[in-house]
């Protein structure tokens, strides 16, 4: 199973070598700018990027002190707190591993992170800043529908694992032996998943509802976080350079953004890492979209999206920000199609499937599968519950545009 994720990763780097000679010929048009895109991509990923992984420390402490008891009130394990907003690979599996109370409940907190936290602490942000201001409510739609799905996508994962009595590692390495063997029950799974299924109801009922006040909120949510990480981000800037902060309150919690002896992949080389591999990531979705047209275009009409959307579907599931570039091509309801699929399925075949590999190699088909199924999920409750509504503000888009008066 491992090997698959290489293998996406290699497929990656010849699309980046064949973008690269393109673009020495010609960086205004085609593969080329492809390539050139994907490295300028940089700037944008680093300002979310930065601004949250320097506040993991707080919003680590945060879900210690205030949310986990809150979860550990209604039976649920802390660690699913932690998860909920950090992914695994930004600090939530460390965090998770502390917080649990067993090593079942730190699974359940894993898988959660591949979904919930990803998206939160990372899809939401990301997308904000790569996508047009025009997209950000069909994005809306799209994660609100694929959230309802987070808890269906775990709940696969963990029962499979439950029912194979898979051994895992129980600790954080990248070495150790596989020598504990899960042992959870479907109520134990169901009783740490309940929090989130409360969550995904109340957002279920105001999408049937209440779409428009749905979608205004989540927007408000995204600014407001959009602003907070910004801030933490020049604050940190401004630390860097002048200590400013460290002198004048004599301390400075937030962590660094910058390679340090204590840690060599900070923010700023995560977003560089990101940017290198959009490098190869953005030709190859170019590359998929110019020449299997035709079998997107045969696959989409069975899964009703265009071939542009069955291209992002496609994209999605080795790395969101590969989706996020084709989003503007798309129909309206090709984007939330795309986006509630995303919620779970995004990184299924790139990140989420590298860092099992590496730290859970047991649970990587179990975390396929009930990614891949949640994904499935999140569409086709978008296809009830949002795109409707999608439908309905493309029209009124489309009259806005037609008109030579403002829209009210």
């Amino acid at each position: 199973m491992a090997s698959i994720g290489t293998f996406v990763i290699y497929i990656i780097m010849v699309c980046a070598v064949a973008g690269a000679i393109a673009s020495i010929r010609d960086p205004e048009k085609g593969l080329g700018k492809e390539f050139i895109e994907g490295l300028h991509s940089i700037g944008p990923i680093f300002i979310p990027v930065a601004g949250i992984m320097a506040a993991i420390p707080y919003l680590s402490q945060f879900i210690r002190v205030v949310v986990g008891p809150l979860f550990a009130m209604i039976g649920a394990d802390p660690s699913i707190a932690a998860t909920t907003v950090i992914a695994v690979d930004m600090g939530g599996y460390q965090l998770a591993d502390a917080l649990a109370g067993s090593r079942d409940a730190w699974m359940i907190a894993t898988i959660v992170g591949f979904t919930s936290g990803a998206t939160i602490i990372f899809s939401i942000p990301v997308g904000l800043a790569m996508l047009a201001k025009s997209d950000h409510k069909y994005m809306a739609l799209g994660i609100m529908s694929g959230i309802l799905s987070v808890p269906i996508g775990v709940f696969i994962a963990c029962a499979i694992i439950a029912l194979a009595g898979l051994d895992i590692r129980p600790e954080v390495s990248t070495t150790a032996e596989a020598s504990y063997q899960i042992a959870l029950g479907l109520g134990d799974i169901l009783r740490n998943l309940l929090p989130l299924i409360v969550f995904c109801v109340a957002i279920a009922l105001g999408l049937r509802f209440a779409p428009d006040a749905m979608i205004k909120g989540f927007l408000w949510f995204g600014r407001i976080m959009y602003a907070g990480i910004t801030l933490v981000l020049v604050a940190s800037i401004v630390e860097y350079f002048t200590g400013f902060f460290s002198t004048v309150f004599g301390s400075w919690g937030f962590d660094p953004i910058i390679a340090d002896e204590q840690d060599q992949f900070r923010a700023l080389e995560i977003a560089g890492y990101i940017g290198i591999m959009l490098a190869g990531a953005f030709p190859m979705v170019y590359l998929l979209t110019k020449y299997l047209a035709g079998p997107m275009q045969v696959i989409g009409a069975r899964i009703g999206v265009s071939p542009e959307g069955a291209a992002g579907l496609l994209a999605a599931s080795a790395n969101i920000l590969a989706m996020y570039r084709l989003v503007g091509k798309m129909q309206p309801r090709d984007k939330v199609l795309a986006i509630a699929f995303a919620v779970c399925a995004a990184f299924t075949f790139g990140d989420h499937l590298a860092f099992s590999a590496n730290f859970q190699p047991t649970m990587i088909l179990p975390l396929m599968l009930g990614k891949l199924l949640g994904g499935a999920a999140g569409f086709m409750l978008a296809v009830w519950l949002s795109v409707p509504k999608a439908e309905e503000l493309a029209v009124l888009d489309a009259r806005a545009a037609a008109s030579p008066l403002p829209a009210e």
